[in-house]
């Protein structure tokens, strides 16, 4: 019996750049970070993605190279989206600073809060990236870092935070806040809006000196 062969095996009709190819591709992306979720990283391979995919793996191959070609590009979103998020906050012009930094904890929660999947994969796995791409990751890390404890020492500059407050130590307590709920935050407990909110208002009041 021949083979059924499918379109997604033919390069000349599904591109990964064409509009079609790319559609196909974030499908793709978002059922490994499905399976990297449930059961790891490290517990899943190529075969697994290519079965949930419905693909052959030969066809699979065709739109990722390897198994942390999918990694790396679900961790560079949340990166992406994340230090946007933070840039644009910081880029509010005629905006107090504090409500600039409140700002970005109502984006960053209610992002988390849809897109609690992808969020925890990015926390849980990110470190198994190697070579360049790790190494690319942790910079990003840093920077994110640098750029909302600057953030906080315009809060500080303008009497919303207290002068003798360390604002390294402030930027950890924030991103306790903002990214640790995807361990708990499920959809359908309460709304994105909702945990954003109590979020916001337990950093404007959490704050030393406020």
């Amino acid at each position: 019996m021949a083979s059924t062969t499918t379109t997604d095996s033919d390069p000349s009709r599904n591109s990964p750049r064409t509009a079609k190819g790319i559609e196909r591709a974030q499908q793709i992306m978002e059922i490994a970070e499905s399976l990297f979720h449930r059961q790891g990283y490290a517990q899943t391979s190529m075969d697994d993605i290519a079965r949930a995919t419905g693909l052959l793996k030969g066809s699979l191959y065709y739109y990722m190279k390897s198994k942390e070609d999918l990694l790396y590009r679900i961790v560079e979103d949340v990166h992406e989206v994340s230090r946007a998020q933070l840039d644009e906050a910081r880029q509010q012009e005629d905006v107090p600073a504090l409500q600039r930094l409140l700002n970005f904890v109502d984006a960053q929660v209610t992002y988390l809060a849809l897109n609690v999947t992808r969020v925890a994969v990015y926390h849980h796995e990110w470190h198994r990236l190697e070579g360049d791409r790790l190494k690319s990751v942790r910079e990003a890390r840093h920077a994110y870092d640098d750029a909302l404890i600057a953030l906080l020492e315009e809060v500080k500059a303008e009497g919303s935070l207290a002068q003798s407050a360390n604002t390294r130590l402030v930027a950890n307590m924030v991103l306790a806040i903002i990214c640790w709920p995807y361990t708990w935050y499920r959809s359908g407990t309460i709304s994105p809006a909702e945990l954003s909110k109590t979020c916001t208002d337990f950093v404007r009041a959490g704050l030393p000196g406020m």
